[in-house]
């Protein structure tokens, strides 16, 4: 029905331009040049002029057309384009879930030709699959590669100190973390994150500021607990590494008076005074720790000093006031017991052993006491008789057992350690002693 219409249409202006050169047969003049001049007639002058007019502007509107035509066309193709490479972001995407981590990366490939991609969630992505198929290299080249061209992105940086960190590059992954908190410095994660790697590297001076500058916008009690916790930490580890003795005990003694159950503190003050020749005050600080908290490591430097300046009773009295300071304490008695068998006070042992609460009297511990004070009395028979119950039949060579990784103990073997969560690591007694 179209094709008709328009040859109609073509019919009638066929006869009327027919009509029109009928009723105009005179000729006129056309000047093309100033020097050159034609004559035709008067229809087909105006005929020719309004014909050349429509090519004109059929001309116009068909470069508009195609110009749309074409935009339509690259968008089109863009569009798809980017079809194409979102199904790849999803299907690397659900890969990288399945644990599919090579076929991951080679579907990103794919799309982008073999060619490292310039999105930065794709890059993610791809130096993320790496990562997990432990290829940190890979991953790093990959990164440093993409961000040349998306500029510091903090995911990618991010991932690239990861990356570096797992290749044992402590001071690349310090400098992607430093830029990407230039871009977003307000991110507690990011300013952790410098903070653990600058731990990690030794530099507790400036793990010591970063952790200054998380303080500084923590407001939750328990979270603000936490990072105070931290920062202690980080400054017992900076006063370790001073390279002045008396400097560093002074150093972790207001540790220590700021927190009196931090045992590290206590411990290395004393420690350290002791190295500068100031055993006096190393005793001193030792025995104000183990006053507010009776640790064994506390208790058995303060034992090695006094034996070594040839005064055990100084230690026979601190065990008394620490008794009667912490009379819940089962350490702080059995260690005394054992000093009191040490030196042959075999009643005073008796009775301090007698005196433990009913839940602590039955350890194993406890037996190989009363097992000592038995054979010091000559008892060989009931000494043997209580170190058979401190060790059970197997006479300890089973168990308990001992995770080799994280040093767990347990009383029944299993293949699985619930602490480390690695399997095999469980030894008896006999196996640790080879």
């Amino acid at each position: 029905m179209t094709r008709w219409l328009w040859l109609l249409v073509g019919a009638l202006v066929v006869l009327g331009a027919a009509y029109f050169a009928f009723l105009n047969p005179d000729g006129v003049e056309l000047h093309l040049t100033p020097g050159r001049t034609t004559s035709l007639p008067l229809a087909a002058a105006l005929l020719g002029a309004f014909a050349a007019g429509g090519v004109l502007v059929g001309s116009f509107a068909g470069v508009r057309a195609g110009a749309r035509g074409w935009r339509r066309w690259r968008t089109a193709r863009r569009a798809r384009r980017e079809g194409r490479r979102a199904a790849a972001m999803a299907r690397a995407q659900h890969l990288v879930w399945a644990g599919d981590y090579g076929k991951a990366r080679r579907d990103l490939l794919r799309v982008e030709h073999g060619a490292v991609p310039s999105d930065a969630t794709r890059l993610a992505l791809l130096a993320e699959a790496h990562l997990n198929d432990d290829d940190p290299a890979g991953a790093r080249r990959i990164l440093e590669d993409g961000l040349h061209q998306t500029g510091p992105e903090p995911r990618l940086l991010v991932l690239l100190a990861e990356a570096a960190e797992r290749t044992g590059d402590l001071s690349a992954a310090t400098d992607a973390l430093a830029r990407a908190r230039a871009a977003h410095p307000e991110s507690p994660r990011l300013a952790r994150r410098l903070r653990d790697v600058h731990a990690a590297a030794g530099r507790w001076s400036e793990a010591l500021a970063v952790q200054g500058e998380i303080l500084l916008r923590v407001h939750d009690p328990t979270t603000l607990a936490r990072e105070e916790r931290v920062l202690r930490g980080l400054r017992y580890q900076a006063a370790l590494a001073e390279g002045e003795p008396r400097r560093a005990a002074r150093l972790c003694l207001a540790i220590a008076r700021e927190d009196p159950d931090f045992v590290p503190a206590w411990v290395s003050a004393g420690e350290l005074f002791e190295r500068a020749g100031r055993r006096f005050t190393a005793r001193r600080v030792w025995e104000r720790g183990a006053r507010q908290r009776p640790a064994v490591v506390l208790l058995e430097r303060l034992e090695r000093l006094n034996a070594s300046e040839g005064n055990p009773e100084r230690t026979t009295r601190l065990y008394r006031r620490l008794r009667r300071r912490h009379p819940e304490s089962a350490a702080v008695a059995l260690l005394f017991a054992r000093h009191l068998i040490a030196h042959g006070k075999l009643d005073e042992a008796e009775a301090a052993l007698n005196a433990l609460p009913a839940d602590a009297a039955g350890h194993r511990l406890v037996h190989v006491l009363w097992a000592e004070v038995h054979r010091q009395r000559g008892n060989s028979s009931l000494a043997a008789e209580t170190y058979a119950r401190a060790f059970g039949a197997d006479l300890g060579l089973a168990a308990p057992f001992r995770c080799a990784a994280c040093r767990r103990e347990v009383a029944t073997w299993s293949g699985y350690c619930e602490e480390c969560r690695r399997w095999g690591t469980l030894e008896a007694e006999v196996e640790q002693a080879s």
